[in-house]
């Protein structure tokens, strides 16, 4: 059954097979966007099978029942339409965009791609050379080489977001056809789909095509565990040094776990972190660290906030020589923000950000279809675009400080350093730094 809000909002409906259709007319262009997701992420990796969720994704665009990878790339090119997949560790968002006139053919393709991927064999093998020439590049960056061992030592080895999302090489190595189809036959279904459209078109037509072209899916496979990530008690906090001599700048990440996006806090959460740490210029690490004591090349703070509680991390680009001192401000301006709260002004002015920055999001059909997208996955309401500034502006710097003394904990912060550092050396500096 079809709803609306109110008059203008957008329309959503629920197939047969339960898949979600969202749907808001916007005629300002000729044009039509579609945002959406299966629910089929990393999380459903296996430890022996990690970077399969990611491979699959991948894949979809290589070849159907219907057309090969050339024909998609064709098809969707000759009508100046796009379409893209990518893999999270919730969830695969997919996105598509064309002239309203090539709605249905992009809607069909974009059907094909999502429902009869037949992955051919020299398209994996295609893909995993890829990757693995990937991995390679990203063992020696070490902002990526950095990262991906911060999130090791936040979450226990059992936990989805401990693994590296892509996997490794030795277990992408391992993926042949039969696993891919097996993980598409299971994960991919149309109860487990969300579909957002936005747009110069009719929302009964929009959801007419969609019925045709997605209303016969079937839910194949028994339904696959909830769609829930765990919670992940604190780590003791641990220190790593990856040493890369041949870079010129250390990458440092400070970091634990932190808050969901579901969570009541998330809010406050989340304007506390713009003003430690979430945007250049306004963000106390960058004019401090950075502006102030010159310690930095770039440095920011981060809330990862899914299903589960994502990971807070502080992250620096430093000269060498800088280390010890720029790791102690980082620290410092964690612990100061978490204990002498903050300004009137710089809640003010992380508020308005905020709110800015959504509204910008929303001035393309993309925007509000990948709005809408995350309004539904979360449970925020259909509405969200509407409050989320009222939801913002009431937001109080007791709320804010409050939030900050629950979810900062300096002293609960992993460390690793990767770039020009030896590790004894970065092991000291660590100690002296959390100590003095």
């Amino acid at each position: 059954m079809i709803r609306s809000i109110h008059k203008d909002n957008p329309l959503r409906h629920v197939l047969d097979n339960g898949l979600v259709v969202i749907v808001q007319e916007n005629r300002v262009i000729p044009a039509i966007s579609i945002s959406g997701l299966v629910k089929a992420g990393g999380m459903y990796d296996s430890d022996e099978q990690a970077g399969c969720a990611d491979f699959v994704a991948q894949m979809l665009t290589r070849g159907t029942k219907n057309r090969t990878w050339q024909q998609i790339a064709e098809e969707a090119e000759a009508v100046g339409a796009s379409i893209g997949v990518g893999c999270g560790t919730e969830t695969v968002r997919f996105s598509a965009r064309s002239l309203s006139k090539d709605f249905g053919l992009t809607l069909d393709i974009l059907s094909d791609v999502l429902r009869n991927p037949i992955f051919p064999h020299e398209e994996i093998q295609k893909h995993r050379n890829h990757k693995l020439s990937l991995f390679k590049s990203w063992d020696d960056n070490p902002g990526q080489v950095g990262e991906k061992e911060l999130r090791a030592s936040i979450y226990p080895s059992s936990h989805p977001y401990h693994r590296r999302l892509q996997g490794y090489e030795e277990t992408i190595s391992k993926f042949g056809r039969y696993n891919l189809l097996n993980f598409h036959r299971r994960y991919y279904r149309p109860d487990t789909t969300i579909l957002a459209v936005v747009g110069d078109i009719n929302p009964k037509e929009a959801i007419d095509k969609i019925t045709e072209l997605f209303g016969d899916w079937k839910n194949e496979a028994r339904p696959p565990a909830d769609f829930v990530i765990p919670p992940a008690e604190m780590q003791e906090p641990s220190r790593k040094i990856v040493s890369m001599m041949d870079k010129s700048q250390v990458e440092i990440f400070l970091g634990h776990k932190g808050i969901s996006r579901t969570a009541p806090d998330f809010y406050a959460v989340d304007v506390k972190n713009r003003i430690l740490g979430g945007s250049a210029g306004l963000g106390r690490l960058f004019n401090y660290v950075r502006d102030v004591q010159g310690l930095a090349y770039g440095v920011w703070s981060s809330f990862s906030a899914g299903l589960g509680e994502g990971p807070f991390i502080a992250k620096a680009g430093v000269n060498p020589k800088n280390v010890e001192r720029a790791i102690k401000s980082i620290l410092n301006e964690i612990s100061r923000l978490r204990d002498d709260g903050i300004t009137e002004q710089e809640l003010a002015d992380a508020k308005e950000m905020l709110i800015g920055n959504f509204a910008l999001s929303m001035e393309t059909s993309s925007g509000i279809a990948n709005v809408l997208l995350n309004a539904e996955i979360y449970e925020l309401g259909l509405d969200y675009p509407e409050k989320h500034g009222r939801i913002y502006r009431a937001i109080t710097k007791e709320q804010v400080e409050q939030a900050a003394k629950k979810y900062l904990h300096p002293e609960k912060c992993s460390l690793v350093i990767a770039g020009p550092y030896a590790e004894q050396e970065g092991v000291e500096i660590w100690l002296r730094a959390v100590t003095s």
